[in-house]
């Protein structure tokens, strides 16, 4: 009776902290995320930094831009690479100012996983749901078109090696039986809805099927799909760097934060501890800090503390050990797989918790032309139990300059515990470099991403309702943001949609064709979109 009595409290002061941390909840929801805070955690990609990690910074401020790109993310470096070629096409060369907070490519950008693998099947049926068929299959082949963009700007701005912008198989990996079969149901669906896909999934079932992956024995099946990997903060600094070449009507400004914006007919005044710029046109790519300058989106994009860390790979992956059926001995054979997959590990009986693993790839580049390690970039651990400390400390949190300390913990463990046996030992280099630690977890970082309350990017012009600010004809404030953890799969063509809709080029490039026009940023939507539905 003492044991019943005891749960019984414990079960009440449970709910009682809960209810006490969804008050705080809700009102961490509604505040300002501020400005980016200073001195983040260095990520695995930005060692070492790029030239332009603080361009400008100390140079004099202009008073004046045709546009002013907040934010230099991929959405922000994708938008500013499209609108500046078509603006020379056409003669009319508009001058492009890119503003950041911090470093140069300092946000989510630099530090996510480099994992360029959209949710596909898992996804469709609650998009077709919620938008239609029609709608539901455009937002797909929309996520899969990132691939092929990416691969074909870093191929356009000579960064394919660099970028290491590349293709991976990659592998839905189950530890529990009824989020497999359960998921195995949504792919049967998925593809009689887009027989286009049909040919490009695998089924892997069985001790035989499942060996090569080299997982631990509770694995129960794996679901193989093509996806790619890349280096994020690469990719966009290089591109960055050849825009500021070719063009002279672009210039970026690091550490110059936008502070305050006002409005006035004909132009907006864009306030920086730098000085004030006045421009006709705001881009805001700050994706979780966007409701800093645009309050009515408070609620609308949140901001969420996320996990990376890149690890030194088991001694005993890559090289599949196979057996020689007349000599009953074990053999190696074949190229290493170490560089060439992608990972989403669901480890639990829930569809919404999982672990991702993207690899580097095993060339000198690398590792900054050093031996090459095929480093493991890991991630997750924040889909914890509704209600604990993982989930209240991640939503509303905008410090990069700290990690929770549990996740972090899990993060450095996890991997061995998925692989299992297969693990081998801990890897040990022969170079020591400052920068990383000496152990398995070589950089472990936070970053902040930007949730949006219906799970789609907002992308376009922003009403006077959104904004905050009178909207005219001949200036505007816009966006490209909210890609809720998914932005190598969406920012891309969001940012080169954007400078389509400005430059008024939408029948031109064919938006209708290609753009899930459920992705623009309009009133209705904004009043449709709660958080609270998805909390």
């Amino acid at each position: 009776m003492g044991t019943l009595l005891s749960k019984i409290r414990l079960t009440f002061e449970t709910l009682r902290q809960l209810a006490a941390s969804y008050d705080e909840l809700n009102k961490k929801l509604s505040l300002s995320p501020g400005l980016p805070l200073p001195n983040p955690l260095t990520p695995f990609w930005a060692n070492p930094p790029s030239p332009l990690a603080q361009h400008g910074a100390e140079d004099c401020l202009p008073t004046s831009a045709d546009v002013i790109i907040i934010g230099s993310g991929i959405a922000g470096t994708s938008f500013a690479r499209e609108f500046l070629a078509k603006s020379h096409l056409t003669g009319k060369e508009r001058t492009v100012m890119m503003l950041e907070a911090r470093d140069v490519c300092s946000g989510a950008t630099a530090r996510n996983g480099g994992h360029i693998t959209p949710p596909l099947y898992h996804d469709y049926q609650a998009l077709e749901k919620a938008v239609g068929a029609e709608t539901a299959k455009r937002i797909i082949r929309f996520r899969r078109a990132h691939l092929h963009a990416l691969l074909r700007a870093a191929e356009e701005e000579g960064l394919l090696e660099y970028s290491q912008c590349r293709k991976v198989d990659t592998y839905d990996a189950f530890f529990e039986l009824s989020v497999f079969e359960s998921l195995k149901l949504k792919l049967e669906y998925f593809l009689k809805a887009l027989p286009e896909e049909n040919g490009l999934w695998e089924v892997l079932e069985g001790p035989e099927a499942l060996s090569d992956l080299q997982l631990c024995d509770r694995v129960i099946g794996a679901i193989k799909t093509n996806g790619g990997a890349v280096h994020p903060y690469r990719l966009v600094t290089g591109i960055l760097a050849r825009l500021l070449k070719s063009y002279s009507s672009f210039q970026l400004y690091t550490h110059t934060p936008c502070t305050n914006i006002a409005s006035s007919a004909g132009s907006y005044r864009v306030v920086t501890p730098r000085g004030t710029i006045t421009t006709k046109h705001i881009v805001h790519a700050s994706n979780a800090w966007t409701s800093h300058l645009v309050e009515p989106m408070r609620r609308k994009i949140v901001p969420i503390r996320g996990h990376m860390t890149a690890q030194r790979p088991g001694t005993g992956l890559g090289h599949v050990p196979t057996r020689d059926d007349a000599s009953h001995s074990t053999i190696t054979q074949g190229p290493s797989w170490l560089g060439t997959r992608s990972f989403v590990f669901y480890y639990s009986t829930s569809e919404d918790k999982w672990d991702y693993l993207t690899q580097q790839p095993q060339t000198p580049s690398s590792n900054f032309g050093k031996t090459p390690h095929a480093e493991f970039m890991f991630g997750g651990g924040v889909a914890a139990e509704l209600g604990g400390s993982a989930f209240f400390d991640a939503i509303g949190c905008v410090d990069d300059r700290s990690m929770h300390f549990p996740t972090q913990a899990y993060l450095g463990g996890a991997l061995a515990t998925y692989f299992g046996e297969h693990w081998g030992g801990e890897n040990i280099e022969d170079e020591q470099d400052s920068r990383f630690e000496a152990g398995r977890v070589k950089k472990a970082w936070s970053g902040i991403l930007g949730i949006s309350a219906d799970m789609m990017p907002w992308v376009g012009k922003l009403p006077s309702k959104l904004s905050g600010r009178p909207t005219f004809e001949d200036h505007a404030e816009w966006i490209v943001a909210g890609f809720t953890g998914e932005g190598m799969t969406h920012a891309w063509i969001s940012g080169k949609a954007l400078a389509s809709m400005i430059l008024g080029r939408e029948e031109e490039d064919k938006l209708s064709t290609w753009f899930p026009d459920v992705f623009r940023a309009t009133e209705k939507r904004w009043k449709r979109a709660k958080l609270e539905d998805r909390i």
